[in-house]
């Protein structure tokens, strides 16, 4: 079986700045790898391009066997990414927000099941309330609920940990866990060692928009 992921060459440039330089990688399926670097090392922007948000400058991509940007349509329909900002909306309420998800996503679920999943991220007390007034880190537990409402063959998490207290990281390495344990793929970006690379099969390393490492965790 083909890996999920199979870079060669990749580079983008933003203007007269290059965010990533000749990247060669692959990554097999039903693995979880921890993509490590500090910021401005191109993590974002390779998960961007995985994730058919950004078109490669030059080089080969494949993703889920498919050349991109080419099949960016299957591609996108069977992958799910986690920004640092979200995919929420302020005006509707967490309940309102996965619902409007799953209408735009596929057949729609029931509000008990997505009162279960709201549940399973500890937000089931503010179901009814807009997400404007949600801090940074229930707003991140949100993303992770819509995440849920699929069932993807890769997940692109960026800075997943990010503003979220113990409890939450918790909640977010245990769905790491559980995608790994279905056969999905994961690839983490973060700059916080410790907590991406716990559970992870390998250690990629970026530095100046290079691989700098691989390693087996």
């Amino acid at each position: 079986m083909s890996p999920i992921v199979r870079v060669q060459g990749l580079t983008r440039r933003f203007g007269r700045r290059w965010a990533l330089r000749g990247i060669d990688l692959e990554v097999e399926r039903g693995t979880v790898v921890a993509l490590l670097g500090a910021n401005g090392t191109g993590k974002t922007t390779l998960l961007k391009v995985f994730s058919t948000l950004l078109r490669p400058t030059a080089g080969r991509v494949e993703v889920l066997g498919s050349v991109l940007p080419r099949d960016q349509d299957y591609v996108r329909a069977k992958t799910a990414l986690m920004t640092p900002t979200g995919h929420t909306y302020e005006e509707l309420t967490g309940l309102e927000n996965l619902r409007f998800a799953t209408h735009m996503s596929g057949p729609p679920l029931s509000d008990s099941s997505l009162h279960e999943i709201l549940m399973g991220v500890r937000l089931e007390n503010a179901a009814n309330t807009r997400v404007r007034a949600y801090s940074t880190g229930m707003r991140k537990r949100l993303e992770l609920a819509r995440m849920q409402l699929r069932t993807p063959e890769l997940v692109l998490l960026d800075e997943p940990f990010v503003s979220l207290d113990e409890e939450g990281i918790q909640l977010v390495q245990s769905k790491i866990s559980d995608w790994r344990s279905e056969g999905t793929s994961v690839i983490i970006a973060s700059h916080r060692i410790a907590t991406a690379t716990a559970g992870a099969d390998r250690i990629v390393r970026l530095e100046r928009g290079r691989v700098a490492s691989e390693e087996t965790a």
